[in-house]
């Protein structure tokens, strides 16, 4: 009754939701550690994939997927948000920009395999990367990138058009109202919706397995350019081995993405928090 009278009854399911969102989380992580106790040892989270259980690990698939995280937030945030900048500040209302819009929006909704088809036959073959870190964080980058574009017109739409209007009445070009007020006040949204769109890329594997991506590297990746492989491909082919002591090794490495996962969007609310402090 106290939560109810503090929040009202929207808040109060707000928080009852993210609190049963929090169990299940939890409940996972635990159920996913009990099924990988029996083979998951201290070196799991640096050792190499192996024909034998209890010698393999996620070394190598864990750097691929860091590799991977950060050549695709570098690719697709900067075009993202400068396509939504833009979209939202320079083009024309017309309907070529509706129309663009309209598919840009509709290309966040493609199913993930496409991306990896077209990833196939652009980067992989078209370019000659092969099935590389870069091919897969390109194509992950396009996977990413409507998100992004949708994600981020929607908060520079969302700034007051006051803020603009008193900007532009004390003398600031249009760059300067774009810099230094709109990007600001947009910044927490963009945050959140990116940190959205890359997690779900991260935690693709249909089109890394269409690109090629490798079941067995023996090694960490160190460039970009070395064999591709990442944890949801390395756990795609644990699960399809027959033997159950495999089955426990997906386990553990789906509680090694988990925690990727979490700490990228921990990182993410901490620099949103203290954007939206910098801003007040």
């Amino acid at each position: 009754m106290g939560l109810l009278r503090r929040h009202g009854p929207i808040g109060t399911a707000c928080a009852l939701a993210a609190g049963a969102v929090l169990v299940a989380f939890l409940l996972l992580i635990i159920v996913l550690l009990a099924e990988a106790r029996p083979v998951v040892d201290a070196g799991f989270l640096v050792d190499a994939p192996s024909r034998f259980a209890a010698r393999a690990g996620v070394g190598p698939a864990l750097a691929g997927t860091l590799w991977i995280a950060f050549l695709t937030a570098a690719v697709a945030f900067p075009t993202g948000l400068g396509t939504a900048i833009f979209l939202e500040e320079y083009a024309p209302r017309t309907r070529l920009t509706g129309a663009i819009e309209s598919a840009i929006a509709n290309l966040a909704g493609v199913p993930s395999v496409v991306y990896g088809v077209v990833g196939l036959a652009l980067f992989a073959r078209g370019l000659g990367l092969g099935a590389s870190i870069v091919a897969g964080s390109l194509t992950l980058a396009a996977l990413a990138l409507p998100t992004v574009i949708v994600v981020s017109a929607s908060a520079i739409r969302a700034v007051p058009k006051g803020l603009r209007v008193a900007a532009h009445g004390l003398g600031a070009t249009k760059w300067q109202v774009i810099r230094h007020q709109i990007l600001p006040a947009a910044a927490p949204g963009v945050l959140t919706g990116c940190c959205l769109a890359f997690t779900r890329a991260m935690g693709e594997a249909a089109p890394l397995l269409v690109i090629g991506a490798a079941a067995f590297v023996t090694f960490a990746p160190g460039a970009p350019g070395d064999p591709l492989t990442s944890l949801p491909t390395q756990i795609f082919a644990w699960t399809a081995r027959s033997q159950e002591d495999f089955s426990a090794l997906a386990a553990g490495a789906c509680v090694a993405l988990l925690v990727v996962l979490l700490a990228m969007n921990l990182v993410a609310l901490a620099v949103r928090h203290r954007l939206r402090g910098g801003k007040r």
